[in-house]
């Protein structure tokens, strides 16, 4: 019996949880080739605001939580930690937990939709700039409020994956 108990124990240890990649912005101003309109908003809209939407119901969201959305770039300084935590990488981690984490790697093809196909990956110098992008964001707060901070127009100008 003790032996079931140890291996629940070493079981439970192993287990992947959410860690920030400990990543932070080389320039202390925030000063960064990636920002909202070259890297920020190509990236939430091929890779998350298919569930991920403000506009969208909790019944078109696959299961994505209320308030964490990824449209505008204020909401998604809201949960920049978490999404640092679910899909970034960096000197302390390297998580793959999104898209598709939780709903056993489907996505929708259209935003709102049904889960109709295995979710496009981030590659691994996308989860970098990620962890760079939001690092560095958090320092330039001036942004998140100017005008065309959004992708109200859910995505329609986006143009292809992020580079």
């Amino acid at each position: 019996m003790r032996w079931i108990a140890l291996l629940f124990v070493i079981g439970c240890g192993t287990s992947e949880r959410p860690t920030s990649t400990g990543t932070t912005c080389a320039d202390p101003t925030g000063a960064s080739p990636l920002t909202w309109q070259n890297f920020g908003y190509d990236f939430m809209c091929h890779y998350c605001t298919n569930c991920h939407d403000s506009g969208l119901t909790i019944s078109q969201r696959n299961g994505s939580p209320l308030f964490h959305d990824l449209d505008t770039l204020s909401t998604t300084m809201e949960v920049a930690l978490h999404t640092d935590q679910q899909a970034g990488w960096g000197p302390k981690a390297h998580n793959n937990f999104m898209p598709g984490g939780g709903t056993d790697g489907r996505c929708p093809s259209v935003r709102g939709g049904r889960l109709d196909h295995d979710c496009n990956q981030p590659t691994g110098e996308e989860r970098t700039n990620l962890a760079q992008y939001l690092a560095c964001q958090k320092l330039r707060q001036s942004e998140i409020t100017a005008p065309d901070a959004g992708v109200s127009d859910h995505c329609a100008r986006y143009t292809g994956p992020p580079q």
